[in-house]
C-alpha cells in the first residue's frame, strides 16, 4: 500500500476509495458508534486507520487535534474532516449525512420511550450502566492515546501541564490543544536551529 500526498494510504498509486464504501462505512459508525466523541474513537481509527487503511496514523492524530479546535461535536467534525480528504465536499455532505442520520432516528425514537418510560426503576438503572460503560470506554481510548503519544520530553510536559491546567482553569479545550500546538512548533523551531548551528560547526571545522 502507498501514502499519497494527503495522507491516503491506496492499495495503488491510482486507486482511491469510492465513494460508496466510504458512505458506507460513515453509516455503520454512526449505527454502532454509542456514546459519541471519545466513546467512538477507537472504532473510527479501526475502520479509517487498521481495517480500510484509508488514514495513516500520523494523519488520523493530525485530524483528531484540529477536530477539537473547531466549534461542534467532536465526531462529526473528525468523520467530516476525514471523508473531505478522501472524496471532496459531496463525499463529505452524503458521508455526512450518513453519519448524522442513525442517530436522529434513533434519538426520537428514544426520546419518545424516555417520555414514557423515565421513571421506571428499570429504565433507570439502564441509564446509570450506560453511564459507567461510556466512562471506561473514555478510559480505554486515553490509555490507547497514550500508548501512541510521542517519547519525548517535551511532549510529556505538555500533557502533564494541559492535565493541571484543565483540572485548575476549566474551560474551553480548544485553548489547551493550542497551546499544545504552539509548544510543539516551538520545539520543532528550536532544534531546526540546534540542527543548523551543528552544520555550520561542522563546516567551519572542516574547512579549518
Amino acid at each position: 500500500m502507498n501514502a499519497d500526498r494527503n495522507g491516503i494510504m491506496t492499495k495503488s498509486p491510482d486507486s482511491t476509495p469510492k465513494r460508496r464504501d466510504i458512505i458506507l462505512t460513515y453509516l455503520k459508525i454512526g449505527t454502532i458508534g454509542f456514546g459519541g466523541g471519545y466513546a467512538v474513537m477507537d472504532l473510527i481509527h479501526d475502520e479509517m486507520v487498521d481495517k480500510r487503511g484509508w488514514l495513516t496514523e500520523q494523519r488520523f492524530q493530525n485530524a483528531v487535534a484540529l477536530s477539537e479546535m473547531a466549534p461542534g461535536a467532536l465526531t462529526v467534525n473528525l468523520m467530516a474532516g476525514i471523508a473531505y480528504r478522501l472524496g471532496g465536499v459531496q463525499t463529505m455532505l452524503l458521508a455526512t449525512m450518513a453519519l448524522i442520520i442513525p442517530s436522529f432516528v434513533v434519538i426520537l425514537a428514544l426520546a419518545g420511550l424516555f417520555l414514557v418510560w423515565q421513571h421506571h426503576p428499570l429504565v433507570e438503572g439502564a441509564l446509570e450502566g450506560l453511564t459507567a460503560g461510556v466512562v471506561g470506554l473514555l478510559l480505554a481510548v486515553v490509555w490507547d492515546l497514550i500508548k501512541k503519544a510521542p517519547r519525548h520530553w517535551c511532549c510529556f510536559a505538555v500533557g502533564v501541564a494541559a492535565l493541571v491546567i484543565g483540572f485548575v482553569f476549566p474551560g474551553n479545550p480548544a485553548w489547551l490543544v493550542l497551546m499544545g500546538g504552539l509548544a510543539g512548533s516551538a520545539k520543532g523551531f528550536a532544534d531546526a536551529l540546534k540542527r543548523k548551528r551543528n552544520l555550520s560547526g561542522s563546516d567551519k571545522d572542516g574547512m579549518a
